[in-house]
């Protein structure tokens, strides 16, 4: 059984967080995580998928032009209905705290919906990390720009990562149900 993790990154910190998203997923028995970029990904793929995780960085409180321009290539999934019934989760990133990370994510969900698909909530225990990190809709992580192009690549933090695992756990968790 495949999950896929997919991903629109602009500078390479949303894939950062899809690895943590993929290495959660790929936790599971009997589950292998596909990671790849949505500009590397042929939507006829995610028909073997037995759920399917995308993200995206958040491109003035949306979803960037990477993963708009990816949904638009959905629209023969849609019509046959390819996608109904499929477990769906989604993560995000910005790079402020108030960047829209929450609307970032229920955006994402929204083409899920219009699929049919079966959205996975990311709710869990109500610990410290979630309590500071965590967000009802999926995945996510707030990762500031590098001050310069010389700077080495900010990254999410240890708490957003572990949230990240669990919750691609969770889902390929739910489409194994499914399944």
């Amino acid at each position: 059984m495949k999950v896929a993790v997919l991903y629109a990154s602009m500078n390479g910190h949303t894939k950062v967080l899809a690895e943590a998203v993929a290495e959660g997923a790929g936790q599971v028995e009997g589950v292998e995580a596909v990671l790849n970029a949505v500009e590397d990904t042929e939507p006829d793929s995610l028909k073997e998928m037995a759920g399917i995780i995308w993200g995206s960085s958040g491109y003035f409180g949306e979803p960037n032009p990477k993963m708009s321009e990816f949904f638009g290539k959905l629209g023969g999934l849609w019509f046959t209905g390819a996608l109904q019934g499929k477990a769906g989760g989604v993560f995000a990133t910005t790079s402020t705290q108030h960047g829209g990370v929450e609307n970032v994510c229920r955006a994402l969900q929204t083409p899920m919906q219009h699929h049919g698909m079966i959205i996975v909530s990311h709710t869990g225990p109500l610990d410290e990390d979630r309590a500071k990190y965590g967000n009802p809709y999926g995945a996510t992580a707030v990762i500031p720009v590098e001050e310069s192009k010389d700077a080495p690549m900010n990254k999410p933090g240890e708490a957003e990562m572990k949230l990240a695992r669990s919750y691609g756990k969770s889902v390929a968790e739910a489409a194994k149900k499914l399944g």
